[in-house]
């Protein structure tokens, strides 16, 4: 008996192969592992990167709460170093206003002329200062430098002239300043002689009533002369005529007030 192939012909060629008889589907089951294999390799590899930035992330914040604790303990240090640099700047500061009164008063009674007699002078640092007792200028403030105000009297308005061109040679004056300079008046009294004003027992001008009294304001450089060393004490008082070793540094505002001097 004979055999008879009922397999239709056109799947007869491909009878030999797998792929033949499952019409592809290896192909796609072999594409489904393929994809499964990749998605199981992204996943192991994304879940790697996860772990590692999570450790990485542990390890920042260890070091920022190590760094924190080291800051929190070097507070103190800061604070110091802060309290240093205002003090440094003060005193800095401290030494740009100081300036050589010793000097500048041994200037000034240097040039004084000897028919000039001072009452009150007055030394400030600055136009802000302001000393008590000392009087007001309407000058001292044109210039905030370190500056003189001095109140005398002299023989005449021509001494008063000569008195501001010697004190424009005092060392590191830049400005001499006259506020105002006054004579007293004669009067006639009941028995027709001529007789002076009265003047009070502060008055410099010993009954001469004529002689001018002056209010001169003295402008000095801030950088007239070095700061020298040492320290005075604040609001001191001594006569006009005193002279002071130049090593003495007197304070930012010195008021010097005599008591009349030697009446003409």
């Amino acid at each position: 008996m004979r055999a008879v192939n009922l397999i239709p012909a056109d799947q007869q060629r491909g009878a030999g192969g797998v792929a033949g008889k499952s019409s592809g589907g290896v192909y796609v089951l072999l594409g489904a592992l393929a994809l499964l294999v990749v998605m199981a390799t992204a996943y192991v590899v994304s879940g790697k990167s996860v772990d590692d930035k999570k450790a990485e992330l542990a390890d920042v914040t260890q070091q920022a709460a190590a760094a924190e604790a080291k800051a929190s303990s070097l507070t103190s240090y800061t604070r110091f170093s802060a309290v240093r640099a205002k003090r440094v700047e003060t005193v800095s500061q401290l030494a740009d206003s100081r300036f050589d009164w010793a000097h500048a008063l041994r200037e000034v009674s240097r040039v004084l002329p000897e028919n000039t007699w001072l009452t009150q002078l007055t030394g400030t640092s600055s136009s802000s200062v302001s000393v008590a007792g000392a009087g007001g200028s309407q000058l001292r403030s044109a210039l905030d430098v370190p500056a003189i105000q001095m109140q005398g009297c002299t023989t005449s308005q021509a001494s008063v002239a000569a008195l501001m061109a010697r004190l424009r040679l005092i060392d590191g004056v830049q400005r001499v300043s006259l506020e105002d300079s006054t004579k007293g008046q004669q009067s006639a009294n009941a028995a027709g002689t001529m007789a002076t004003a009265s003047s009070g027992s502060g008055d410099c001008r010993g009954g001469h009533a004529k002689f001018p009294v002056f209010n001169i304001d003295v402008f000095f450089a801030k950088a007239a002369a070095p700061p020298a060393a040492g320290t005075g004490i604040a609001g001191s008082s001594t006569p006009a005529s005193s002279s002071t070793p130049a090593s003495t540094a007197t304070p930012a505002s010195t008021s010097v007030q005599s008591s009349g001097g030697t009446k003409p």
